[in-house]
């Protein structure tokens, strides 16, 4: 086997196994409905609107209430109505992005932690993640900073992301089907990140930068090159809608995408961690559909591996699925089966 056979699907599961304090999406849900202002702007609207399917506003799914205010335009023909709800998701989106950047700046690793990424950064593998936290910039930055790792940046992993910590040699930018000579894994960061460098964009519009990752590898000379790259990314915070999908399109994020396709044709094993591959997110089963080969399985690390299974197996060759006992679902272990299946697959 190749290098890079190796797949690893990150979701919401990975970042609350690494850091209690990352939120699921039932716990972001609550976050944004308890912002104050979020709150005014809910008061304002009909609750009892028919697209909520009788539920209560606590008991629908951000990304579906977000589905919800972005269709709205449809039933409601009053433009203030649409004004509102495209408001009201302007707010959510800075309230998640300062709540996970917060998190994220405060984010230690114990030192078993630490090695864990090392041995996975060491790994040579694609680390596709859904996540929008700082976990692994941080983790790479602190391997940085004890010279554990030979790069310039937390962002040199990233792959089809236009250029924002650094410049590099423009032959060394990845999108389909070129090769990357690094000897560290490749990290795709399907919903981009809270941690874009956008200084230069409406406040209504801004990304909360982690000034620590920015201050340390962003040179003064490449600052103006970031912003002008920058300008319009903001993290992929969508509902399941049409938006989400011309957002997948855009300039900054349909790189990432692309090279994530070109990563998956590629795996002869693919890993799913804390991902519950929700029927919901047509995009991200679109690309596991498309891009993994039929006769590629997978590894389901999750508290509740039947549900993921059921998804998966309406994805993939089902014959190829194998669920990890929820006792043996920890970081460590996933970092034990990916050396071990790397080292069997080169005898």
């Amino acid at each position: 086997m190749s290098d890079f056979g190796v797949t690893l699907l990150l979701g919401a599961g990975f970042s609350k196994e690494i850091c209690r304090d990352f939120p699921t999406m039932n716990e972001l849900t609550k976050i944004v409905f308890a912002d104050e202002e979020l709150s005014l702007q809910v008061r304002a609207i009909d609750r009892q609107l028919s697209l909520f399917r009788d539920k209560e506003l606590d008991e629908v799914n951000i990304e579906e209430w977000f589905q919800i205010l972005e269709e709205s335009e449809a039933y409601f023909k009053d433009p203030k109505v649409a004004d509102r709800r495209k408001l009201m998701v302007r707010i959510a989106l800075q309230v998640i992005s300062s709540y996970i950047q917060q998190i994220s700046s405060n984010l230690t690793f114990t030192p078993e932690q630490l090695d864990k990424f090392e041995v996975l950064i060491n790994a040579r593998v694609n680390i596709i993640t859904t996540n929008y936290d700082l976990i692994f910039e941080k983790a790479i930055a602190e391997l940085i900073s004890h010279k554990r790792i030979q790069i310039g940046t937390p962002y040199d992993l990233h792959v089809g992301q236009i250029e924002m910590a650094h410049q590099r040699y423009a032959g060394t930018y990845l999108s389909a089907g070129q090769i990357d000579k690094t000897k560290y894994s490749r990290i795709f960061k399907l919903h981009g990140s809270c941690d874009w460098y956008t200084p230069e964009v409406e406040s209504s519009e801004r990304i909360y930068a982690d000034g620590s990752l920015i201050s340390n590898f962003l040179r003064e000379e490449t600052r103006m090159a970031s912003r002008q790259a920058c300008e319009n990314m903001s993290p992929l915070i969508a509902g399941p809608t049409s938006k989400k999908s011309t957002l997948i399109n855009s300039k900054s994020m349909n790189p990432i995408w692309v090279s994530a396709y070109s990563a998956l044709r590629n795996t002869s094993r693919l890993f799913v961690y804390g991902s519950s591959l929700h029927v919901s997110d047509a995009a991200l089963n679109s690309l596991i559909i498309e891009g993994l080969p039929a006769s590629v399985g997978a590894h389901i690390y999750d508290r509740d591996p039947k549900r993921v299974l059921e998804r998966l197996n309406k994805l993939t060759d089902n014959a190829q699925n194998h669920l990890i006992p929820p006792d043996r679902v920890s970081f460590s272990h996933l970092v034990q089966m990916v050396s071990d299946y790397q080292d069997s697959s080169h005898v």
